[in-house]
């Protein structure tokens, strides 16, 4: 998830870079937040996780 996080990320950005040179709308601005929340989700499984185990490891 977190690599196609990256992925979505670049190609919004690039893509909204493209649009705006070209006078379009902000079209790419929907992949450039979907990468951002998957790097979030991500991010927070990864948090989640380590709680887990720290609230296993002290019982």
């Amino acid at each position: 998830m977190r690599i196609w996080g990256w992925i979505l990320l670049i190609f919004g950005i690039m893509s909204t870079m493209g649009a705006l040179l070209a006078g379009h709308t902000l079209g790419g601005m929907v992949w450039a937040v979907l990468g951002l929340y998957l790097l979030h989700r991500a991010n927070q499984r990864d948090k989640e996780k380590e709680d887990k185990d720290k609230w296993k490891n002290n019982s």
